[in-house]
């Protein structure tokens, strides 16, 4: 990252965020003495609950057959229908979006066709991934799925005592905050302005890239999108040979805990960012012409 960069971000942080992050409301300390933002145990467990309470409903809704976060994606990413003028100032444009809307349908038609009986897998860490619903016709798939895991987390007990400390090296840092709130991006700003200098350790949960079968083989690429906290994954290719004609399929994902290793020092930023080989889960789901 530039120095200028670093600079308009430091000069334009709020010095009561400085103050928070060096010197913590004492009553806030005593309730929660890892958080700079100064809410009420009481409240964090509210909405904790209520955060439950939403996924679950969410999930519900979706396996109750009340919707499909395949159709629903599929009406959200469709293009608008190209009108006469487009078609003859610009065909190729025209052309591609004719040919992304009959994509879109297609997910729509699996969408509401798909089986919405959830299936949960909990992962040694409590991280809860269920599969909301699927459509598989043989020749065809598509999955959409839930990730019970929380945003990043920031833990700031890291320094040059820590054993990853030496395999940190310089880089541009334009990737270590793209996933972060703006509260734990402020937070992290305003240490490096009040110190100098800052380590942490950013964790996330995400699910791997790729999707196999029992006997390895890779099912992807995929073409993948988010809604209301639904992931949906479409083989972009389609199906390979040995997933085709099939009554059933037993899919494996790979659910990972990512690391980012972080120092900030000045106007440069070191990073290390461990292999993760991932947590894998298997779910079983059938044809549903064979039903």
């Amino acid at each position: 990252m530039k120095r200028e960069t670093i600079t308009r971000m430091l000069n334009g942080i709020d010095d009561r965020y400085i103050g928070e992050a060096a010197f913590p409301d004492p009553v806030s300390l005593r309730e929660s003495p890892e958080r700079i933002v100064h809410m009420k145990k009481k409240r964090i467990v509210t909405l904790a609950l209520a955060a439950a309470l939403i996924l679950a409903l969410g999930v519900a809704a979706y396996a109750a057959g009340l919707g499909s976060a395949i159709a629903e994606i599929a009406r959200e990413l469709s293009h608008s229908v190209p009108d006469e003028e487009m078609r003859k100032e610009r065909p190729e444009a025209a052309a591609y979006s004719d040919e992304w809307n009959s994509r879109m349908d297609e997910w729509v038609e699996m969408g509401e066709n798909s089986d919405k009986t959830a299936q949960s897998a909990v992962l040694p860490d409590g991280t809860t991934i269920t599969l909301t619903e699927n459509f598989y016709d043989g020749d065809r798939l598509a999955l959409s799925y839930v990730l019970s895991a929380e945003g990043p987390r920031i833990n700031y007990d890291f320094g040059p005592e820590h054993e990853c400390f030496e395999l940190l090296t310089e880089s541009d840092g334009l990737a270590w905050y793209q996933d972060l709130s703006e509260m734990q991006y402020l937070e992290i700003m305003a240490k490096l302005k009040l110190t100098g200098k800052v380590g942490f350790v950013i964790r996330s949960v995400d699910v791997g890239d790729h999707v196999t079968l029992a006997d390895g083989t890779d099912i992807g690429p995929f073409v993948g999108a988010e809604l209301d906290g639904n992931t949906v994954l479409v083989p972009q290719n389609g199906l390979p040979d040995s997933a085709k004609g099939q009554d059933k399929l037993e899919l494996s994902f790979v659910v990972k805990t990512y690391e980012a290793y972080i120092w900030l020092e000045g106007d440069k930023v070191y990073s290390y960012y461990p292999v993760v080989d991932g947590e894998p889960v298997s779910f079983e789901i059938f044809n549903n012409t064979s039903k």
